[in-house]
């Protein structure tokens, strides 16, 4: 079986205080328990991606940076519907993009080829930090997968003209 990765939430804990919101508050914004979101922001469970886009358009900021993957905080948009099909359609996407079978992005994840389909089919949701392990293997942008566009400042454009 694969690996489970503690997972690193410190970034969550400082936005959540740099925006003076208390994890009860957070918690009723994402629609859960105060300890379900207390266990998410430790690390100690996976987080679930649809609730890592939802507090990225809290903070506005995007969950590249909110899982430690970048230093770079931008705003990012993301698709209004990510569910676990959308996100199962994206994985297929890059895949066939990087030429790359199941059975190897299932080897990657240290899984079956039978359980990475699920993903793809949409039948199952893909753990947080199984995205990541993709993500840092294949180079794929987090935030592109789960349908972000970074939010263009035209006032950054046109300096650069």
């Amino acid at each position: 079986m694969g690996k489970v990765v503690k997972m690193q939430f410190g970034k969550i804990k400082d936005l959540r205080e740099d925006h003076d919101l208390k994890q009860h508050q957070v918690a009723k914004f994402l629609n859960v328990k105060r300890t379900t979101y207390a266990m998410w922001e430790l690390g100690d469970v996976n987080f679930p991606i649809e609730k890592l886009i939802k507090l990225a358009q809290l903070f506005d900021t995007n969950i590249e940076y909110m899982l430690n993957l970048t230093s770079d905080k931008s705003k990012v948009i993301y698709e209004k519907n990510v569910d676990i099909e959308f996100i199962g359609s994206q994985l297929r996407r890059f895949r066939l993009k990087l030429g790359k079978t199941q059975a190897e992005f299932a080897k990657t994840l240290e899984i079956r080829q039978s359980s990475y389909s699920y993903y793809e089919d949409g039948k199952t949701r893909i753990p947080t930090d199984k995205l990541i392990l993709l993500s840092k293997a294949y180079h794929i942008s987090l935030n592109s997968i789960c349908g972000g566009k970074r939010k263009v400042n035209l006032t950054d454009i046109t300096t650069k003209l």
